[in-house]
């Protein structure tokens, strides 16, 4: 069962599921549902919206206006002085609007033979499996970078079969492309990309006419990675 169908179960209940009313109760549950998801879902398929609940950290910063990296529990107990029911009914408010996001527009850029390389050979950045550096995609298509109704962007890569989503928000089209001294999104693990394509649409239409959103997606799984991948600390 998805994270988003679990909570809107806990919220009909919440004493019966976490016993008490209580916004530190829902994240260690919620904590403990998506470790044992991790550990035993082995395809990872989702649709991209409503978005990875992974995304809730990042987005509850964008609501309440801070910049501290200390989760979304923590961001909203402190913005409710301490009150834990206080803080549960208004984390339900804000995960009402977290579901409500979308795609607004996209860019797309088409992978060269030189991006492909730069990540078959791990220029900067690399995964570890079975303690053996390997490249970070597997066959790589193309990059996406999302604009959203929400003054953040998100970054795909599409492979033959899958579409990997970066957990995290750029603040702009030029941090998710990649467009600074020390690599920064797509170019981390393509270096230089030069031609990208806009799109002012919500379905993100992939290689050969794929869509993400639409009925045509059939066979192409959405990926959350497990793992970040490691990047050297200067390219």
């Amino acid at each position: 069962m998805d994270i988003l169908n679990v909570i809107d179960i806990i919220r009909k209940r919440p004493g019966m599921y976490l016993g008490s009313k209580s916004i530190t109760a829902l994240n260690h549950f919620l904590n403990g549902y998506q470790f044992a998801k991790l550990e035993h879902d082995s395809n990872g398929s989702e649709k991209l919206f409503p978005l990875n609940f992974r995304f809730m950290h990042e987005f509850t910063k964008i609501q309440l206006g801070n910049n501290d990296n200390l989760g979304w529990c923590n961001h909203i107990l402190n913005a409710c002085d301490g009150n834990e029911e206080k803080a549960l009914d208004r984390f339900f408010d804000i995960y009402d609007e977290f579901r409500k996001v979308k795609a607004k527009r996209y860019w797309k850029a088409i992978l060269s033979d030189d991006n492909i390389r730069y990540n078959d050979n791990m220029e900067y950045c690399y995964s570890i499996k079975e303690d053996k550096k390997k490249p970070v995609f597997k066959n790589p298509i193309a990059v996406y970078s999302v604009e959203l109704t929400i003054p953040a962007y998100i970054l795909l890569v599409e492979e033959e079969d899958n579409v990997h989503v970066e957990w995290q928000f750029f603040t702009s089209f030029e941090l998710a492309k990649g467009s600074s001294v020390i690599p920064t999104g797509a170019e981390q693990y393509f270096g230089k990309i030069n031609l990208w394509q806009e799109f002012v649409e919500e379905n993100i239409k992939l290689h050969e006419s794929k869509s993400i959103e639409g009925e045509q997606n059939a066979g192409i799984r959405i990926n959350q990675r497990k793992r970040k991948p490691s990047c050297k600390p200067n390219a």
